[in-house]
């Protein structure tokens, strides 16, 4: 029997070629729904959601005391107060249609619509009622604690902008102004299949495909299960074109180490056509993409941590390009220790991330093997070193994911 050798990569592309390989095609994209707002929390808005109508409707009161025109109280001191007549309340859901004229005054709370004729209101711990009368103690100047009509909204004015993720005070702004639905994306479907014998007969856990389905799980994003196969070209096939059309991207794990390789590309290459295969990235270089049916399917390691980071960038890639947004949360922080990197490849290195005095701070989590399940459980965030940086000096500033809770001092 002859010596059996693993065949290796003969050149890797690089990070940006990459991406810019993956922009350059024209994949299938989410249509749109309409849907009660109620259940709009987290998906991304495909219009722009305007106000029909302003908030506040009417001119109301801010604050608890009397409605007044501040022209009344002009030369009001504690020593000369303003005598307006009461002319009775208006409480907050009251309708309108008071009336008040020069010399008059009506008791309001806050939320209370202005009467016709009053500019301002007087502060009840600035006046004081006798009898039929109110005592303002100083003067009010107009338009004092009056919340005035559209001055939080105004009818036209934009409450959920186009391609945005659909957050509370958007749901809240759209319940105010009275929309009862919105347009919005159909979810992003994300199968993900995973290979190996070693998972069909319970050798390992299947870890990897657990986090990548908890991770693809958000208000726009959807993961399909796509099961378990055997590392072989029939079940692969199969496994893929049993879910390619309830996806808008594919995620197979397991099929691209050196040993599996050739035969995952084959199996794929024969339903579509490969962009790529292996780029210049740690940890995840083996990760090879395919366009079958116009979807992204995406060949990566088994292994937890580079399945994820290597599926993730393109993932976050593909969504960016259709709505402008990142899936993960991108910043910058201050490195604590250095890192080193070759010149040449893109690292994504897993970090422990902290605040501190109002910035955030960043330490590699340092592991044995790169695809460490742990290092994910220890770190918080990923940060990202350019194929052209040597590393990153202690000291400077780096970009990081958010992966995690941010702890602060």
């Amino acid at each position: 029997m002859g010596k059996h050798t693993m065949k290796r990569f003969d050149s890797l592309l690089s990070y940006r070629d990459a991406i810019s390989s993956f922009s350059s095609e024209k994949w299938k994209l989410p249509g749109t729904v309409k849907i009660p707002i109620d259940g709009a929390l987290g998906k991304i808005s495909s219009d722009n959601v305007l106000s029909v109508k302003n908030i506040p409707c009417y001119d109301k009161s801010a604050m608890d005391g009397y409605a007044v025109l501040s022209k009344d109280t002009i030369n009001a001191s504690s020593s000369n107060p303003a005598k307006l007549i009461l002319k009775g309340y208006t409480a907050a859901g009251d309708p309108p249609g008071n009336l008040i004229s020069s010399g008059e005054c009506m008791e309001v709370y806050t939320g209370s619509i202005m009467p016709n004729g009053a500019d301002a209101v007087a502060r009840a711990e600035n006046c004081e009622t006798i009898g039929k009368y109110v005592y303002v103690y100083s003067p009010v100047s107009h338009g004092k604690n009056v919340s005035y009509t559209g001055e939080d909204i105004k009818k036209g004015d934009i409450i959920v902008n186009k391609n945005s993720i659909i957050y509370p005070q958007n749901i809240a702004a759209m319940k105010a102004t009275g929309t009862q639905s919105v347009n919005v994306y159909k979810k992003i479907s994300i199968g993900i299949i995973n290979t190996g014998k070693e998972l069909v007969n319970g050798q390992i856990e299947n870890s990897t495909g657990m986090l990548l389905r908890t991770f693809y799980e958000t208000g726009y994003t959807e993961a399909i299960d796509g099961g378990i196969v055997d590392d072989d070209m029939p079940s692969i096939i199969a496994q893929v074109k049993s879910i390619i059309e309830k996806c808008h991207i594919i995620i197979i794990t397991g099929g691209s180490s050196l040993g599996r390789r050739d035969m995952t590309t084959e199996a794929l290459s024969s339903q579509g056509k490969i962009i790529f295969s292996g780029v210049s990235i740690k940890p995840g270089r083996t990760i090879a993409l395919f366009n079958i049916k116009d979807r992204p399917v995406l060949s990566v390691s088994g292994l937890p941590v580079a399945a994820l980071i290597s599926s993730m960038v393109f993932v976050n890639q593909y969504i960016n390009n259709i709505y402008g947004i990142g899936y993960i949360h991108k910043t910058v922080s201050i490195m604590d220790e250095s890192i080193h990197n070759r010149v040449g490849v893109t690292t994504f290195q897993i970090a422990e991330t902290s605040g501190k005095n109002g910035e955030l701070h960043s330490v590699p989590v340092k592991t044995t093997v790169s695809g460490m399940i742990s290092a994910m459980i220890r770190g918080n965030s990923i940060i990202k070193i350019d194929e052209d940086m040597e590393g990153l000096p202690q000291g400077s500033t780096a970009t990081i994911y958010i992966m995690g809770d941010i702890k602060w001092d």
